[in-house]
Order: C-alpha cells, then structure tokens, then sequence
C-alpha cells in the first residue's frame, strides 16, 4: 500500500471518531423529554409562575402573583401579604438568591423582603413595581422597576436612583445582567444600556423595543433576548442570532451548565440552541400555549418553565412515550409486535399503527365496518401480519395488503382474539374469549374445557424451543404436545390462577410465566415449579408480560408499574439461594405518561433490534433503552425539617432546641427536597442519645418521640432515592436537642432520695408483713372473684377477635368460622348464598381524598350492608375494601335481590360529607350451594363472579353459573 492511501485510510478514520464523538455527544431531542405541569388544582395559588430560584438548601422557590411558594416536591407553601409582614403586597415579579444563599423577593407596590434561617426580614421600600433583583459582585442589590426607573441600594442599604436624567431611554426596565466582566446591563422597554462605573451607554446595534432577558453563552458572549428577536455579541457590537427562526416575541433566556442556550417565546414555544442544533418544543407537543416568564435549571437538572398557564417541568427520563402526539391513532394500547423491517407495531383501541423512531402513524386495514378495529393481538410469520382484534376476528394482513378475515362465520368460537402465534408450517393459533382455535391447512379444531382446557378464556400464547405451545388461561396453564394437551394447575403456588404471559428464556431450559401471584419458573429438566412473588419480596402480585434485554435482566409489566430484576437474581430466588427479590419499580415521574401496562392480551411488551423495551401502556407505547437507566442512587437528596411540634404545640424550626422536664411527646416533620420522584424518597432517621442505630422509616417524613430522659440528644435525617448506598458523607439533617432535668432528677437530690427510699423500706417491710399476714384471708375471697372476672374478660377478648374494629362487622376469621360450622350442619339450612362486595376503584378514594376518607368510606358501605342483613345472615370485612355476606336459607332469587339492593343503596347514598364529589360503587360476586359440602369451591366461584363483575365495567351483581360465564344480574355507570 502507498504512503498517499495510508494517509488517506488515517484521515477516514480519524474522520470516523470525530463524526461518531460528535453523534455520541449530541443531547437528547426535546421530543423524547418528559414534560409536568402544575396549576392552580395541584396547589399553586396562582397560576401565572413569574420568576423560579433555588436556594442551597434544595427548595424551589416560585415568585406569583398570590405570594412566594416554596415547593418540596410534594407540598406548595405560600408566602403572602397576608402572613408575611414584611411584604406589603402578595403580587411578586422578581426572585434571585444571593452568594450567601438568602433568598430575595420582590415585586408589585414596592414589595421586597429578604428570607433567611426561616424568618423573612424587610429591606429598603421602593414604591414601584419591581421588575427584576440582582445583586452584583460588591454587594449591591439592583433592581428594575417597571415605572421608576433602575434602583441600586449598597451594603449601607443607600440608595441612587437612575432615571432619563443618567442616560437610560425610558424608566420601564424589564431585566439586569451582570457579565463576567462585571458590567451590569440593563433590559429596557426601548433598548438594552451598559452600566460601567456609574456610566449609561445606549448600546445602538439592539432596536428601541423591550429587551426582556439577557444571558451569557458559553464563549462568552452575550444573548439579548428582544421582542424584535435574538441578538449575541460582544461590547458594543451585537448582531441578530437564528433571525430566520427567532425573529420576534423572545421571552426568556437561560444558559444551562452544558452550554446549550434556552430560548422561550410568548407564543409558549422553547428552543435548544447547542453546537451541533436548535432544537424546539412547543404546545403541540405539551407545553402550555402560554407566555413563557421563567426558565431555571435545578440541582437536579430538571428544566422549570414559569407560564402565564402554570409551572412546566421539562427533563430527561428513563422512559419516553408515543402517543397520540406522535401520531398514534388512540392512547390506549393493547399490544406491540417488534417487526422484521425494524420498525414496531402498536395495537390500540382505535386501530393498528406503525412506530418508526420517535413517530407513529396508523396501518389501514381494508376492512368492510366502517369502525377502525380494537386490536388485542400480533403476530408475525414470514411477511405476514396476524391481527387479533375485539370484535372482528383474526385478520392476516399479507405484504401486499391483502387482508383475510376468520371470524365466528369463518368458524372460529369468538372474534374476541387476545393471543395469536404461528408456527413455521403455517399453523396458526388463535386464543378466544370462547377457547383456542387451530388453523391449519387439515381445517379449523377447537379446544376448550369440554377437550383440555383449564379454562375458556385464552389470555396468552407462546411456542417454546421444542415446538410445543404454551397456553395462558384464567385458571391456569396447557400445554399442547404431540397432539395432546397437558394442564398445568398452579394453585399451590400461593393459590396461582391466571397465567397472562410467557417467556422462554434463551438458554432453552425454562419457561416464565406472568401471573395473578407473581412470576413462576417451569424448569424443563425435572417440570419444577418456583414462585416470585410476596413472600419473596416482589413488591407487586400481578404481573401481565416478560421479556428479557440485552443486559440479562427481565422486565416485568403490571398494572403498578414496569419492574426490572436481574435473571441471575430470579433464578437464585426460584433455586432457594436468594430469600428476598431486589428489583427496580418504574413508575409515575419515570417519563410514562401512565405506569399502567395493559395485559389479558398480547404481546403487551417487546424488544425492538437496537434493545429497546416497549411497553403498551394505558396512554401510549412506552419506551426505555436498557443501556441508559439512570438510577435514582445517582442523585444526592438534600434533608430539610419542615415543622417542629412539642406537646402539640408548633415551635419555630431551629437546630438547636432547649426543652423542660415535663416534655411529653416531641414530632419532627422533615422532607427529602428530591424532585424527580418525591414520593420514593426513603427516610432514615437517628436520635443520638435514644437510637442505638439508623431507623427505616420508608417514605414516612415523620418521627415522634416520647417521655424522653433528661439529658443531650441530637437528632438525625438522612434522605435518598430507592437504591442509594447510605455513606458518611451523606446529606444529613442535624437538630441539637436538650431535654432539661426537674430539680429531682440532679444528682445530689437522686443520692439523697435513694438513703432516704432504703430506711423507710426496712420500716416498710416490718410494717408490710404485719398487714400480709391480715388481708391473707381478704385475698382468698377475692381470688373467686377476680376467677370470674377474668373468665368473663376472656369472653370478651374472643368477642373482640371475631370483629372488625373499624365496620363493627365480622372480621375474615370470625367469616371462616361461620362458614366451617354452616358447612358441617347441612341439616341447619336447605342452601346457602355467599356474595363477595368489593368497592370500585378503591385505589382513587384513597389517593385522591386521603386514606382517612377511605376508611371513613369502608365505614359507610359496612353501613349499607349491614342494614340489609336479615335474621341468619353473616357479613364480614373479608379485606381492605372487601366485604363477605353469607345468606342461609335462600333462593337464587332472593339471595339475587338483596344483593342487588345492597348495590343500589351504596350507588345511590351521599357521600359529599366525606369528600367533595365521591361517589362509591361496588361490584358483587354470588355463588350459591346446595350440598353445603365444598364452601372452598364455593369461595372460588364466588370470587370468580366478582372478577367477571370488575372485568365487565364494576357496579354490578354476578352470578357464577359454571360453565360457561357468570350471570349478570344488574349494572350501572357509576
């Protein structure tokens, strides 16, 4: 080779790395960010965010129109006229947080106040409207007002006033910035003006109109932002700045700490200036169409974005979502298939769409019905596409788009197709509500439970490395080999049921199955069984799908969120060589916009060629790379204490606390300022003096401690994310606490009171056995009586036992028995009913109106229930919001009635008192016997009915009548 081409192959691959450092270091598009918002419903007592700070302790400081708001991540605080003295006004323009970490507000009628070590203090009186704070490098405090001209106020707290008369172009100033020169330039409604050494210069390349923000990029150069648009330059020179893209309307500028410039507009749009692009995101894709006012960048990294609409935060998460804002045809997703080509299909309630990269765009089907089909299914073999759709059968979409139709007139048992597969021989296998079907050249055959199914509702398919097909019902597991099909019952693993999904892992040697207890282990060798699930610390119980990624672990969807557990820890669960599960939960701040995967159909999750994982979801297709998780350890979680109580009584927060001998119960409320994922934060605390070690206290932000000893204590917070490694160097919360002696408890009076305890004991015990000897007899005739006292509280503890301490019902145990002894005295009753009652949607109660209405709510329905009881009847609390009733000695009908009353009367009931706008439903499973000889069959039937009752829409009453569905017997919307 010659010296001309090894220069030539160095400089292609020189170029090579430098073009592929380039790509490597390009940002993430602002498409695939995470965007929330909060308004005046999420607490803000103002929706219009006109200013945002962050002081070194870690809150969030928000500058409305209603008052300053701190935020902790989970709880707004305002700071008004109306409880801060030193504020003569709440409407505030302008915050900024000086070198010593004080924080400064200001803003309408001269409003302007100093917060430090949790007291606000006042500062000199303007009367104007202040626009804008800066304190600058000596120590003088700037600030714009919006009629008056430029204020400076110095460390003596002496004030000059600059107006027209000093050389400014008008006496409204928008904003200040102080370059790294020292300059300070000021923002003006009719231009921008350098201030160096008391001297105004007009800086005349900047047009007479309002300057509104002014930042520094990172070479140094100034950007103004303008009504007119964007300039950058340096000293007096400026010149426009993208003009073709960002030629008017500029609202706000900030430069991050990676050097990309943030631009916003008052039309609500945001732009990403960087080396490589500009980059943009507006209200198409979720920001509000709304004025942009603040931009700042939090210790997290998180974007906040103040609007005239609410506060915005825009920041990169794990996971992304294509929605119906990236072109799907419907949020609600069912299914994704990884294709042939690369690309993903998604099956949604209102069609099938093709995702490519960050965009989605809907797949016709030429379909007769006029209505786009709800897809439950995919599949590919070959070319081809099989579609399991809700109502309208099994489609094969060829290359051509062709499309063939099976359906209940082509002979399958239901067109409700929720698990399809095909084999290479062209084989296909359809799951139904009605059972599997077997499509093959030899024609169509069905099985169901008449032929070897477990159970007719078919929720998922798989064919393992054998050739063999895996099949998913709601009573378990099949296999179908050689022809034959073999049933796999689960119930004795923590009482398994439903099976929505299957893995085979690569190595061939096992088969996963998603379930309704956890996820269970088929190891082929020696047909073993092992379960995942909350006896081994898995922190969900239901679990729909399961795929593996290139990094060897498995994701797992569930209605609760998307969890990530290594393989290898899996196995050594299954193996018994590992007690406990230690897994990732993925949910709600993740960047999902709903951390529910859907299951009972499928696949609900699949791998795409460059390792991504998608999830269909409940609002979009979800996606994480595996390969750039960032963990929550990564973030260190600064500690704050939020309030102080003593006897009930608030204490100004400090660190240091004196406190009297006759101190009863002290409460410290505390709060971890993270912002990614607030509500994960996990809590640690210590009393020095008290705690020998470090106390878990979840994600509780309380502590309260009683009846402490005289003596020194210091109190201890430490604060992180799921995960975090707890180290010495920790950010740790610090409270010096002292908890006096009363004159007794010194030293001097304890010896004193110990001599004196000794001589009047000797005298005691002389004393003492005189009086023993005659209340001898006394005690002997009270021994009687205390025999039956006891005997009748003992009674009394058994009653307590049987009941339900919040309903007053029966408890699950005092159930059980009941049901035992109706079921060994057959001769008592001719039959018996049991209707199982769970409220709907419980979950929301609680989130949305506190767990204290939740109970007060379960309160209300016992209420109702027990109102219906007859003369004979059981009702019981069987478990959270669940509730049992046994009728003895009725018929169908009549057992039918009166739990249909029982649900009109809960539907009907006012529930206002206890929370503004709840209403409560239930849904009702009955089953009823006979024999009185299985109630274990019957407790299953029971709960099968109410599953179908919760499944087909709540509020209402099932019958199981076996085979083939339960009965309904009557519903309503809630």
């Amino acid at each position: 080779m010659s010296t001309l081409s090894f220069k030539t192959l160095g400089l292609v691959v020189l170029t090579t790395i430098l073009l592929s450092s380039k790509l490597f270091a390009e940002p993430v598009p602002l498409s695939e960010y995470f965007i929330e918002h909060w308004t005046d419903q999420h607490g803000l007592p103002h929706n219009s965010v006109n200013s945002i700070r962050q002081t070194p302790d870690g809150y969030l400081w928000f500058a409305t129109w209603e008052g300053v708001v701190r935020f902790n991540g989970r709880e707004f605080t305002r700071f008004g006229s109306d409880t801060v003295d030193t504020l003569n006004d709440s409407g505030i323009r302008a915050l900024t947080v000086t070198p010593e970490g004080e924080l400064l507000a200001a803003g309408s009628r001269g409003a302007f106040s100093r917060y430090s070590d949790n007291q606000w203090q006042p500062m000199p009186h303007i009367d104007a409207r202040i626009n804008y704070i800066l304190q600058d490098r000596q120590q003088n405090i700037w600030l714009a007002t919006n009629s008056q001209g430029l204020f400076r106020i110095d460390s003596d707290n002496k004030i000059r006033h600059f107006t027209t008369s000093e050389g400014l172009p008008t006496l409204t100033i928008e904003t200040l910035h102080e370059d790294n020169l020292g300059n300070l330039w000021v923002g003006t409604a009719s231009g921008l003006v350098r201030v160096s050494r008391n001297m105004l210069t007009l800086i005349r390349d900047i047009p007479a109109v309002p300057v509104i923000s002014i930042a520094e990029d990172q070479s140094g150069k100034l950007v103004i932002g303008a009504e007119a648009g964007l300039y950058r330059g340096q000293g007096d020179t400026f010149s426009a700045f993208y003009p073709d893209i960002l030629n008017n309307g500029i609202s706000q500028l900030m430069a991050d700490d990676q050097g990309a410039l943030w631009v916003g507009t008052a039309r609500g749009e945001l732009f990403r200036i960087t080396e490589q692009n500009i980059d943009q995101v507006g209200p198409k894709q979720g920001l509000p169409d709304s004025r942009i006012k603040a931009l700042y960048q939090d210790n997290e990294k998180s974007l906040w974005i103040g609007t005239n609409s609410g506060l915005v935060r825009l920041r990169t998460a794990n996971f992304s979502t294509i929605s119906t804002q990236q072109g799907l045809p419907s949020d609600y997703v069912r299914s994704v298939l990884s294709t042939h080509d690369g690309s993903i299909l998604a099956g949604t309630s209102h069609g099938l769409a093709r995702i490519q990269g960050n965009q989605a765009e809907p797949v016709p089907l030429p379909l007769a019905e006029t209505a786009l089909p709800s897809i439950l299914s995919l599949a590919q073999q070959g070319d081809n596409i099989l579609i399991g759709t809700h109502q309208h059968g099994l489609l094969l979409l060829g290359p051509d788009n062709q499309l063939q139709q099976f359906s209940v007139a082509q002979g399958l048992p239901s067109n409700q197709v929720r698990a399809v597969i095909q084999q290479e021989n062209g084989t296909i296998w359809a799951g139904t509500a009605q059972g599997l079907s077997r499509i093959s050249s030899q024609g169509t055959r069905h099985y169901n439970q008449s032929n070897g199914l477990l159970d007719d509702y078919v929720m998922a398919l798989a064919q393992d490395p054998s050739g063999n097909i895996w099949i998913g019902t709601e009573s378990g597991a099949a296999i179908y080999m050689q022809g034959t099909i073999q049933t796999l019952t689960l119930d004795h693993l923590d009482n398994t049921r439903s099976v929505y999904g299957f893995y085979a892992g690569k190595d061939g040697e096992y088969m996963w199955l998603a379930t309704d207890r956890g996820l269970v282990r088929y190891r082929y060798h020696d047909q073993s069984l092992s379960m995942i699930g909350l006896q081994q610390g898995f922190p969900i119980q239901k679990l729909f799908q399961v795929v593996e990624d290139n990094k060897q672990n498995l994701w797992l969807t569930s209605n609760m969120g998307i969890v990530r557990m290594p393989l290898q820890q899996a196995h050594g669960i299954a193996d018994g060589i590992i007690e406990k599960a230690d897994v990732r939960v993925f949910s709600s701040g993740e960047g999902m916009l709903s951390h529910q995967a859907n299951g009972t159909s499928g696949p609900a999750v699949t791998k795409d060629q460059s390792g991504n994982i998608l999830i269909a979801t409940a609002k979009g297709v979800a996606r994480v790379n595996p390969d750039h998780i960032k963990e929550l350890s990564d973030f260190s979680v600064p500690v704050v204490l939020e309030r102080l109580e003593v006897d009930g009584q608030a204490l100004p927060v400090t660190n240091s606390l004196e406190l009297p001998a006759d101190t009863r119960r002290i409460q410290f409320r505390f709060a971890g300022l993270g912002y990614i994922l607030p509500d994960a934060i996990e809590y640690h605390t210590r009393l020095e003096g008290f705690d020998s070690n470090w106390v878990a206290r979840g994600n509780v932000p309380v502590a309260e401690y009683t009846n402490l000893s005289p003596g020194k204590y210091q109190f201890q917070v430490k604060a992180s994310y799921p995960g975090a490694e707890q180290t010495t160097n920790h950010p740790m919360l610090n409270v010096k606490m002292r908890v006096t002696p009363y004159f007794w408890q010194r030293t001097e009076v304890i010896a004193s009171a110990i001599l004196l305890a000794l001589l009047m004991l000797i005298a005691f015990v002389r004393a003492r056995e005189h009086v023993l000897r005659a209340h001898a007899r006394e005690l002997r005739e009270q021994v009687q009586v205390q025999t039956q006292e006891i005997q009748q509280q003992a009674r009394l503890f058994e009653q307590q036992a049987m009941q339900d301490p919040l309903t007053g019902l029966a408890n699950r145990r005092s159930f059980d028995n009941y049901l035992k002894q109706l079921s060994h005295n057959p001769t008592q009753y001719t039959g018996y009913f049991l209707a199982i009652i769970d409220i709907d949607n419980f979950k929301l109660v609680n989130d949305r109106w506190s767990h204290d209405v939740g109970d007060r709510a379960i309160h209300a329905v016992a209420s109702v229930i027990a109102h219906n009881c007859r003369e004979g009847d059981h009702a019981a609390r069987w478990g959270g919001e669940e509730f049992s009733l046994v009728m003895p000695g009725v018929d169908v009908h009549k057992a039918s009635e009166i739990c249909e009353r029982i649900r009109q009367q809960i539907q009907a009931a006012d529930y206002s008192h206890l929370g503004f706008g709840l209403t409560l439903t239930v849904s009702i499973g009955l089953s009823g016997s006979v024999a009185l000889d299985d109630y274990r069959r019957l407790l299953i039937e029971a709960d099968k009915a109410l599953y179908h009752a919760k499944s087909s829409g709540r509020n209402s009453v099932r019958i199981w009548k076996s085979p083939p569905t339960p009965t309904p017997i009557g519903s309503k919307s809630a």
